[in-house]
């Protein structure tokens, strides 16, 4: 029985862990021109994407523009038990992937550039996002050899998350000199995040799961700085800072503990037939928490080798090491098997580890321009920050990442078109050492997106 009374604390504790960051891994950037060049960006930062990228930029903007865009992203996600089914009973050793599912991301910019020092500017955009869902349980028919039956209601896709983080950015931007320019941008973040976890019992004695169901919702404010120095007419140096931040969120998390007819028999002592019948223990809470975002530093630089081709290289290290502990409160405990005397649990309040690591992200791009047409290529490369000891299949970053990125865009007047398309590739992870607050396994992923904008210049 203290097995099971471990058992069901050591789900909660996942459940919420792996909730607050489930797909917990910055976007690759905002914009279609600037995706297409591998977000080799922050030296150029010469469009209205300049808030998100420098917004010393926008400083060097002579015209107004508004500009509209969509980002369609297709992950494939996959995750392979290698924990023997007598440690965890329900799970397949098949490799699962992850519910097929696009996200759609949009962005909304807009830039005032009619003053010659000072130009002003306000976007939405999503920096943060994505998730997985998987239906990786199904709740076994026998319990030593013996045919059981459960509650109704359990969850199709008991492990899954989505997170997802918009941020009303409005800036400016001043030019000091003719070739020096600063910037400055505050955001109001928006972040949801709705996610469902399942922790199996550790053995077969019991087949007693316990899912883990998290809503929540909440505002925070951050900001970024950046300088942009134009030595010669065809080099351009970009800096870029992005402020530590924190989003207050509040919501609703259900616990329950899931018992088939003979281990609720069993758990309550073996003497009552009132207790040959399946059950659930637990119940929903409201909660509140704290989502840290990283800070970031990044440095770029954009070179015109001709007056009508530019190459751009960029570098960011971003301070994922914020996610550390992360403190979760109940406003009142959650009780499982209250009145049991020996495996009653209340949760009202845990301090959780992620011990995420720093990263650091390397990006090269290209712009060609012939007539009224621009072709765009680019790449990164950019470490995960997340580790082994925290690994679990609804975090789709597993391990470092590759992309590939091709643009074209095309000018109709003051409209300009642009389209660009992305793969990004992850190292292979392989999970072999259990920590608490991660699974076992093989993980792998991959994604292909794309993106579409439409600016016009006033």
């Amino acid at each position: 029985m203290k097995i099971l009374r471990f058992t069901v604390l050591a789900a909660v504790l996942l459940g919420i862990s792996a909730a607050l960051f489930a797909g917990g891994f910055a976007l690759s950037g905002v914009g279609s021109r600037a995706t297409s060049m591998g977000g080799a960006f922050r030296g150029m930062a010469d469009d209205a994407t300049a808030m998100f990228w420098n917004p010393a930029g926008l400083a060097f903007m002579d015209q107004s523009e508004i500009s509209l865009g969509g980002t369609f992203i297709q992950p494939d996600s996959r995750w392979q038990n290698t924990v023997p089914l007598e440690y965890m009973p329900g799970f397949s050793l098949d490799e699962l992937e992850a519910e097929n599912k696009m996200s759609i991301i949009p962005t909304a910019l807009g830039v005032f550039a009619k003053n010659p020092k000072a130009v002003f500017g306000l976007g939405v955009y999503v920096p943060y996002g994505l998730g997985a869902t998987y239906d990786a349980y199904q709740l076994p028919a026998s319990m030593l050899g013996n045919p059981v039956t459960w509650s109704s209601g359990f969850p199709e896709n008991e492990m899954s998350s989505s997170v997802s983080i918009f941020d009303i950015h409005p800036s400016i931007a001043y030019k000091i000199t003719d070739n020096l320019a600063f910037g400055v941008g505050i955001s109001v973040f928006y972040g949801s995040i709705d996610l469902a976890q399942i922790k199996p019992s550790p053995t077969s004695s019991y087949f007693a799961p316990t899912t883990f169901d998290m809503s929540g919702t909440g505002i925070g404010f951050g900001g970024n700085a950046g300088i942009m120095y134009k030595p010669l007419k065809n080099l351009s140096l970009g800096f870029n800072g992005r402020f530590p931040s924190n989003i207050d969120m509040q919501g609703e998390a259900e616990v329950l503990l899931w018992l088939n007819n003979l281990a609720n028999f069993t758990v309550w002592g073996g003497n009552n037939p009132d207790f040959l019948v399946a059950q659930t223990y637990g119940g929903k809470e409201d909660i509140d928490a704290t989502l840290k975002l990283p800070g970031e530093l990044g440095a770029g630089l954009s070179y015109k080798i001709l007056p009508n081709l530019a190459l751009n290289l960029d570098y960011a290290y971003t301070m994922w090491d914020r996610l550390d502990v992360i403190k979760v409160e109940m406003e009142n405990p959650i009780v499982i098997l209250e009145n049991h005397p020996l495996m009653q649990v209340e949760l009202e309040e845990t301090e959780l580890v992620f011990n995420w690591e720093n990263t650091h992200r390397v990006s090269l791009g290209t712009e060609f321009r012939f007539g009224g047409n621009a072709l765009r290529a680019g790449f990164f490369y950019d470490q995960s920050p997340i580790t082994v000891d925290t690994q679990i299949p609804t975090l789709s970053d597993i391990g470092n990442k590759t992309s590939l990125n091709f643009g074209f865009g095309r000018d109709f007047g003051p409209i300009t078109l642009d389209l660009n398309g992305q793969y990004v590739t992850m190292e292979e992870r392989e999970v072999t050492e259990f920590t608490g607050n991660n699974m076992l396994g093989i993980y792998n992923t991959s994604s292909i997106s794309g993106n579409i904008g439409l600016t016009y210049r006033f």
